[in-house]
């Protein structure tokens, strides 16, 4: 019998969270320590199959992300039909969004951080991402059952993040923004920063701004007056824009229309809106509105046939985006970082809020591995292990942040030296404790101690 501790990794996707925190990490623990573990990475288990839950009796510790299953009863079921396994939530962001964030309205109303919350007590052990999410994790939890597993890469075994880089054939600086869907509160510190950049005699075509991670994937919903209510309503003479006003602002109270015979109220009765789901355009996007931030409303862009294919929403590159702004469309979470190979500055602006204080350094993080410098707010997480003028730039969080923005970023376009400095000192102070060999062990001693508990 193997006396190997057996580890089931739950990957639900292949979306980035899941790529740095389940499927990397399962697959170098794996690797680096095969001698001491026993590992399987699954995406999906019917916990209600008997046979599923035989199954999963060979594992000493389960791990997943944020939560097992969606319900709490369901949880507690599956813990107490598997009294002998440790599980190990893992949780890399704040459950309280902010409320500049797009998806604050969904958490509320879908009760998401109750939910988490409660997850989490029912966790036997927590894994997170930096000491100030740990120390508030442990606020919820009660208990000193939070280890800390730094976002980190390897680019030996990662192969995005090799260290391909390569000049750029016209001599001009690329400046990237690379983020995900829910940053636009973070943004909106970048406005007119471009702009006043391209407006300086000293850096005419010496630079180029690029967004990655363009997406138009996923859907919207519509809400609109039922067409049913708006008949029932001019048959009465009552469609006027009083009511529309007073409809909305009720949020859809029949009741406020005093004039309305009470068959009509019951007919519309929590039915006054239809709500209808359909894909995105491309306009709708996020990105659309990081793009306008980054080009000043596509003012600084003089070339009307680049424009026009800008526009066109193509996903294909331009042959001759090589002036002063360039889109690069998502990727894959496996090859997303192949664009700091076109990159000589990072730019990581966060606005200073909670939810924010709780995020990783992941984008110093990917930098390291190109030896890039990174520009960004000064708060945690960057000011953690970000040293201003060292080994990275930072920049302070105060409400008209964007000249400090448009100063560095202009020292760092006319200064290749300083740009090489502080890449040069970001790999140094990075490259261990950052390294996903380096958190591989300390996750071997973590699953050491967690079974041992």
């Amino acid at each position: 019998m193997s006396d190997k501790i057996k580890i089931l990794f739950l990957n639900k996707d292949g979306a980035g969270v899941n790529y740095f925190r389940t499927q990397t990490p399962a697959i170098e623990l794996e690797r680096l320590y095969s001698d001491q573990f026993e590992v399987d990475i699954q995406a999906e288990l019917n916990f209600n199959d008997p046979e599923v839950i035989e199954g999963l009796k060979k594992y000493n510790i389960i791990h997943y992300h944020q939560r097992l299953v969606d319900d709490i009863r369901t949880m507690n079921n599956v813990k107490a039909k598997l009294p002998n396994i440790k599980f190990v939530l893992d949780i890399d962001d704040y459950w309280h969004l902010d409320k500049k964030h797009p998806l604050y309205n969904m958490s509320i109303e879908h009760k998401l951080p109750l939910i988490t919350v409660e997850n989490l007590k029912l966790a036997d052990f927590v894994t997170t991402t930096t000491e100030a999410f740990a120390e508030e994790i442990r606020k919820v939890t009660g208990k000193d059952n939070v280890f800390v597993l730094y976002n980190a890469v390897n680019p030996e075994t990662m192969k995005q993040f090799e260290n391909n880089w390569k000049p750029d054939p016209k001599g001009r600086v690329r400046i990237t923004y690379a983020g995900g869907s829910s940053h636009m509160g973070d943004i909106k510190q970048l406005e007119s920063v471009t702009n006043m950049l391209n407006a300086d005699f000293q850096l005419k075509d010496k630079f180029t701004i690029k967004l990655a991670g363009w997406d138009t994937e996923g859907s919207i919903n519509t809400v609109s007056f039922n067409p049913e209510l708006i008949e029932a309503l001019k048959a009465k003479n009552l469609w006027t824009m009083d009511t529309v006003k007073i409809l909305n602002k009720s949020k859809g109270n029949i009741e406020m229309i005093t004039k309305l015979p009470n068959a009509v109220k019951d007919q519309f009765r929590n039915n006054v809106f239809k709500q209808e789901q359909r894909p995105i355009k491309s306009e709708e996007s996020v990105y659309y509105y990081y793009e306008q931030i980054l080009t000043d409303n596509h003012k600084i862009i003089k070339d009307k046939d680049y424009y026009n294919w800008l526009m066109s929403f193509n996903k294909m590159n331009y042959f001759g985006e090589e002036g002063i702004y360039a889109r690069r469309w998502t990727q894959k979470a496996n090859i997303y970082a192949k664009v700091l190979d076109e990159t000589d500055i990072v730019i990581a602006p966060l606005d200073n809020n909670k939810f924010n204080t709780m995020k990783s350094n992941l984008k110093q993080v990917e930098c390291w591995t190109r030896k890039l410098p990174i520009v960004c707010s000064d708060m945690i997480p960057y000011n953690v292990d970000g040293r201003h003028m060292e080994n990275c730039i930072l920049i302070p969080t105060e409400k008209n942040a964007r000249k400090h923005w448009v100063k560095h970023l202009k020292k760092l376009i006319l200064d290749a030296d300083l740009r090489k400095k502080l890449g040069e000192q970001l790999y140094e102070d990075f490259k261990v404790k950052y390294n996903l060999e380096t958190v591989s062990k300390t996750r071997a001693e973590a699953y050491k101690t967690i079974l041992n508990a």
